[in-house]
């Protein structure tokens, strides 16, 4: 269990440790403002599109990757503990598993993050199609 905490913990960092890096950038992309006339908005287009494709698409898509292969564990785990916690003949000798729920952590982490992460890359995707 600790493997699979250690490497859902390196590859969220990893995811946020980029999203950080490319933050700035994706914010000050979402804050451009569509032009009149089509001709005026071609640099605003390059620079959206570039922050689309270069950094807060491939931060989105490897959030919800790291996401969805550490979402079933971590449903699993979820039921498991219920299902314990619920039983009368174990409620008396449940132990609370610190690595099973810092590991259901990092993964309602993960998928804050890849949420976060779409709804950024989706405005990006709305703002591009407005500047083109």
């Amino acid at each position: 269990m600790s493997d699979l905490l250690s490497a859902s913990s390196l590859l969220l960092a990893i995811a946020a440790i980029l999203f950080s890096l490319w933050y700035s950038e994706i914010s000050k992309a979402l804050d451009v403002l569509p032009a009149k006339f089509k001709e005026d908005n071609v640099s605003n287009y390059r620079l959206v599109k570039n922050v689309l494709y270069g950094k807060a698409l491939p931060v989105a898509v490897m959030a919800a990757l790291i996401a969805l292969i550490f979402l079933p564990d971590a449903i699993r785990i979820t039921i498991e503990s219920f299902v314990s916690l619920s039983s009368a003949d174990t409620r008396d000798t449940y132990s609370y598993d610190a690595v099973r729920t810092a590991y259901c952590f990092v993964s309602i982490l993960s998928i804050i993050l890849a949420f976060y992460m779409v709804g950024l890359t989706a405005g990006l995707c709305s703002l591009c199609k407005k500047l083109k």
